[in-house]
Order: structure tokens, then C-alpha cells, then sequence
């Protein structure tokens, strides 16, 4: 792996499956992403979700190296986090 291009990728604690074009998480996630929902990511920080049950989806888009970058994954994470909370 090119250490200058990504960390390791992992999301810890979150069991998940696969699709055909998307990871799909099998239980409901803390951000309030419901279980069953589709989500990618790519390269330079680009995460995004759809949550069907919800109605709703996000994208949080940086260009910045490499991936999995601590703080842009915390900032996203808070992202969803706070998308979630408004819908109550």
C-alpha cells in the first residue's frame, strides 16, 4: 500500500456486507444511518450514503491525501451525525 495515497480503510464496529456498487451497512450506525443502507467512498475523501428507509442521503467531498484521512473522517462522521439530528 502507498502509505502518501491511503490509510488502512477499515471502519471497526460496524458489520457490514457488500453489493454490487455499494457497501451496505447491516445494522443501524451511530451516526442514525438506518440498517440496509448503501454507501461509497473514494480517493481524496469522498464519502457519501443513501439511506432509503430514511429518505435521505449525504456526500461529503474533500480533496485531500491520503484517504482515510483522520480528521476529514471524523469531520464527515459528524456530518452525517448532525443530517440525522435535523430530521427529529
Amino acid at each position: 500500500m502507498k502509505r502518501h495515497l491511503s490509510h488502512d480503510a477499515e471502519f471497526p464496529g460496524m458489520p457490514k456486507s457488500w453489493g454490487l456498487s455499494f457497501m451496505i451497512n447491516d445494522e443501524a450506525a451511530p451516526t442514525g444511518r438506518s440498517a440496509g443502507s448503501l454507501a461509497w467512498a473514494g480517493l481524496a475523501n469522498l464519502y457519501f450514503w443513501i439511506d432509503r428507509t430514511a429518505g435521505i442521503g449525504g456526500f461529503w467531498g474533500t480533496q485531500l491525501f491520503p484517504f482515510a484521512d483522520p480528521a476529514s473522517v471524523a469531520n464527515f462522521l459528524e456530518f452525517e451525525t448532525a443530517v440525522y439530528r435535523s430530521l427529529s
